[in-house]
């Protein structure tokens, strides 16, 4: 009996095969074809090929009266005999046939898919049974034959002609004895044998299905064999493929770190590696058992781990693929649920054994609903490559289903642990999808490299002509910027002996500091502080100041506001700090009254007594912190500024509308101040994004900048100034100054 091969199939699809390779018509003429190829190629191992499929029929498959060709090889399905919770043996077993001690149960298939004639229930996933069935060879076929044994679950016996042919793993019904092992064998049969009296004893202590869940086979010994080598060698090649796709997406991965995706594909193939490697049919899996201490209890606990972390790989995955489709929770939650199996795993293989189909189920259901979710999306904005993605998403789905019902009594085909396989499907597309998107990679780099050598090649000539004279402005401009540069360090110089020395700030208030960092040299911030006494009550009066512009503009404007404060306050005796604005306020006016200018400053000045403790602060603009007792409070200051820098006001609005008004406050011990311009909170910095957690350029801004005054008063005054710089610098990083910056502190005890 000759049946379609793969040969046959591999030879109608190599030319479109090799235009497959080439990745530029996948998704125009070819999706039907490859998905034929991909399951002709999976699934190969799961077909019989030149079977005889006869059925039993009440226990007896006769070919006693057929001629079968030497090639062909019996399937032994069917209806068998099945003794349920018994171990029979072959000698006792016609009396118990004629006590009807039995039922017919279709082989193969998982015995808690059969019902209890007498209970009309399901049969329980472990227990102990007895499988029996009678063929009688067809007379050209009885020597020289041999039996397939498939791998049983979990422990059995084989008797033939009442004699023990094969024995694997220990025959018992308590979990904590069981020693399972998943391995077939291939025996010969003794010379002229016309019929066979099979009996199969099985043992399930603790796994959560049991029985013959594969065929048992008969024919010729070389023909059997070479089935049973072509079948290994096709494993063999697709386990020694998943581990070279794995070690080649590491590479990779090595070469561009920031290509995730490689490293996750990568991990998913090393996974289903693991699994194929030792649940397989390949000789590696024989000789592990064979020849090496491998046991059942590393055996479950690998597949099982494995196959836990395929989940969540996959999700990290799709989400390297599709970033803005993924949603954040989605790892975590396929993560979590794989801890919690990893975690069972640790427990001894008869209690975890019984939680691992229902965590199973929860971890497939939700891992498939994520990546729909994702590809859905995905498909729904016309991302790339979401077609195959699907389309490998599906080939997982549908055998995910498969086994999933298949270890719950639903058996929808006679194969079981299909998902490997499916998994291989979404495996094999996913290298496709990779492949175009590094070739696409690869494209734009080879057309940007022929577009520079162009551009290159058209501005070298420009360049060559324009160096010589670039080079002589560049000395002039050296000379040039050296003298504006060294002018403007002297300006510095005589702008900081008019402002005064910041630390002199400590002779009026002990615990105090002034952080002054201008912008270009020299700053349009600047602070003002005197001493002065009313009716024999000394008073400090202390100005922290922005104004219009930075650099040079600003450093004339610190000038002009540095004479008229002590004009003001010093020569007119004017202390409260609303009359010292409004004043302040009409001179700078009045300075500019005949110029088209918007020059102005914005201000906070406070005026402290140190008998009664009291604090009068007014602003323009500029606030005042309080912080005491573990609590910020902010002062906000009038919303006019000095002059007409930063005023929003319309034309019609007279100077009457400009008020100032002062506020008064009994300062408590132990007591914090601060002052400050906008400098600080509008400098750009680099912050983590609260959606995607990447690193964006932005402002500090003032809700940051008053919770951080907070959390520095709890520092001793001496050590605040540091404190602040520090972090300005952690959050500026690359970025340049954006404004002048002062922040003035004083602890009052």
């Amino acid at each position: 009996m000759q049946n379609y091969t793969l040969k046959h199939i591999y030879q109608q699809l190599l030319p479109d095969l090799l235009q497959f390779l080439s990745i530029q018509k996948i998704l125009k003429n070819y999706l039907v074809k490859i998905t034929i190829f991909l399951l002709v190629l999976l699934f190969s191992s799961c077909t019989d090929k030149n079977n005889l499929s006869i059925s039993a029929e009440k226990g007896i498959i006769d070919l006693s009266d057929e001629i079968i060709e030497s090639e062909d090889i019996i399937v032994l399905e069917g209806e068998w005999q099945f003794f349920w919770d018994k171990w029979v043996l072959p000698k006792q077993i016609e009396y118990l046939v004629e006590l009807d001690s039995f039922q017919y149960v279709s082989v193969p298939k998982a015995w808690n898919n059969y019902k209890n004639i007498e209970t009309g229930e399901n049969f329980p996933s472990q227990g102990a049974a007895t499988y029996r069935i009678k063929v009688k060879l067809p007379k050209n076929l009885r020597k020289g034959i041999a039996i397939k044994i498939p791998k049983i679950w979990t422990a059995n016996k084989v008797f033939i002609n009442q004699k023990l042919v094969y024995e694997a793993g220990k025959m018992t019904t308590h979990a904590k004895d069981a020693e399972d092992v998943f391995l077939g064998n291939l025996i010969m049969l003794e010379e002229n044998n016309s019929e066979l009296d099979i009996v199969v004893q099985v043992a399930n202590p603790n796994f959560f299905i049991g029985g013959i869940l594969e065929n048992f086979e008969i024919g010729k010994y070389k023909i059997l064999l070479q089935a049973k080598d072509v079948k290994q060698t096709w494993s063999g090649i697709w386990l020694g493929l998943l581990f070279f796709i794995a070690i080649y997406h590491f590479v990779l991965f090595g070469f561009r770190p920031k290509q995730k995706s490689t490293l996750y594909f990568g991990l998913l193939t090393l996974f289903l590696g693991v699994i194929h490697l030792i649940f397989a049919d390949h000789y590696f899996y024989e000789y592990l058992h064979l020849h090496t201490k491998f046991n059942s209890r590393i055996q479950f606990r690998l597949y099982y781990g494995s196959y836990f972390l395929l989940f969540p790989t996959a999700i990290l995955y799709l989400k390297s693929l599709y970033p803005k489709e993924s949603k954040r929770f989605m790892f975590p939650v396929s993560a979590s649920l794989a801890v919690l199996g990893v975690l069972l795993l640790c427990l001894p293989t008869y209690i975890f054994l019984g939680f691992i189909q229902p965590l199973q189920v929860i971890q497939m259901i939700i891992a498939i609903i994520f990546g729909l979710t994702i590809l859905g999306t995905a498909m729904y904005r016309k991302r790339d490559e979401t077609l195959w993605q699907s389309l490998g998403v599906a080939f997982w789905l549908l055998t995910g289903i498969h086994d999933g019902l298949n270890t719950v009594g639903i058996s929808l085909t006679e194969y079981f642990d299909l998902i490997q396989f499916g998994f291989g499907a979404f495996i094999l597309l996913q290298m496709g999808i990779i492949a175009k998107r590094f070739s696409r990679a690869f494209k734009r780099v080879e057309d940007l490299t022929i577009n520079l050598e162009h551009k290159v090649t058209e501005r070298t000539l420009e360049v060559n002509e324009r160096n010589t004279e670039l080079q002589q402005q560049s000395h002039v401009l050296e000379q040039k910027n050296q003298h504006i540069t060294d002018s403007i360090r002297y300006a510095a110089r005589i702008q900081q002996s008019i402002l005064g020395d910041k630390d002199s700030l400590q002779n009026l208030f002990k615990n105090s500091f002034v952080l002054f960092k201008p912008r270009d040299i020299v700053s349009g911030d600047f602070y003002w502080f005197t001493e002065i006494v009313i009716n024999e009550n000394k008073h400090t009066i202390i100005v922290c100041s922005d104004c219009t512009g930075h650099g040079v503009p600003g450093a004339f404007m610190t000038v002009m506001g540095n004479d008229l404060l002590t004009e003001i306050v010093i020569n007119k005796k004017i202390t409260r700090p609303n009359e010292i604005l409004k004043l302040l306020d009409e001179k700078i006016e009045a300075t500019f009254r005949n110029q088209n200018t918007r020059d102005g400053m914005d201000m906070a000045i406070i005026n402290y007594c140190h008998s009664t403790r009291t604090l009068d602060f007014a602003g323009a603009k500029n606030p005042l912190y309080l912080v005491e007792h573990g609590t910020i409070q902010e002062v906000k200051g009038s919303k006019h500024a000095i002059g007409g820098g930063k005023s929003k006001y319309h034309k019609r609005k007279t100077r009457k509308d400009k008020d100032f008004e002062t506020s008064r406050f009994i300062i408590p011990t132990q007591t914090t101040l601060y002052m400050a311009t906008d400098g600080f909170q509008d400098q750009f910095g680099k912050g983590k994004n609260k959606d995607t957690e990447l690193l964006e350029v932005r402002k500090f801004m003032k809700k940051r900048f008053r919770e951080l005054l907070l959390e520095v008063s709890k520092l001793p005054i001496s050590e605040q100034e540091t404190t602040l710089n520090q972090i300005l610098e952690e959050w500026k990083q690359t970025e340049k100054q954006t404004d002048d910056i002062l922040v003035m502190g004083i602890y009052i005890e």
